[in-house]
This record gives structure tokens, sequence and C-alpha cells, in this order.
């Protein structure tokens, strides 16, 4: 359940800030697909959520759609701070990928 909230949480702040979320089915989720990809204006990010403190061996491939201009997060409760200040910047232009 903890997963769950934490998602539910991340993903109403990003509402709130006025992206547009898209969320896999879960059922077809592969652990290298992100939890969910945001949308605003013609800023793109994939975000992938975890419920503990991301170990460097374990770290999801961020940098997977570099190519194509999105930018990508992987966030654990212990980023609160840095997810919200992504999401409340990302869409500007000249901020950087770790402004938090």
């Amino acid at each position: 359940m903890k997963d769950l909230r934490w998602h539910q949480e991340i993903t109403a702040l990003a509402r709130r800030e006025g992206w547009t979320v898209y969320e896999p089915p879960t059922e077809r989720m592969r652990l290298e697909d992100p939890s969910f990809v945001a949308v605003k204006g013609l800023t793109v990010i994939a975000v992938w959520l975890r419920s503990a403190a991301v170990r460097a061996d374990r770290m999801p491939p961020v940098d997977r759609f570099a190519g194509s201009g999105m930018r990508g997060f992987c966030w654990s409760p212990l980023d609160m701070a840095k997810a919200r200040a992504v999401l409340l910047t990302a869409d500007q232009p000249g901020v950087p990928d770790d402004a938090a």
C-alpha cells in the first residue's frame, strides 16, 4: 500500500501543477518502463517511482529517451523536495535537469 500512496501523491501533485499524466496499464508494465509519463506544454518527462532510496546499481534507465528530448527522473519518497521542484519548474526554459 505504501507504493500506491507514493504513486498517487506524486501523480496528484503533477496534475495540480498542470501536467497531463499518462500511466501505463500495470498488467503490461515492465521494470524498465517508467511509472508514468507527464506532459506540460512542450515538455515531456518520464518518471520512475521507487518506494525506497534507489541504489546506484539498481537505477532505472532514466536516460532511455534522452535522444528524443524527454527527460527522465527516478524518485523515492526521500526525493519529494526534488520531485516538487522539477514538477514546478521543468516546463520552464533554461531549467537544468537537477533543478532541485
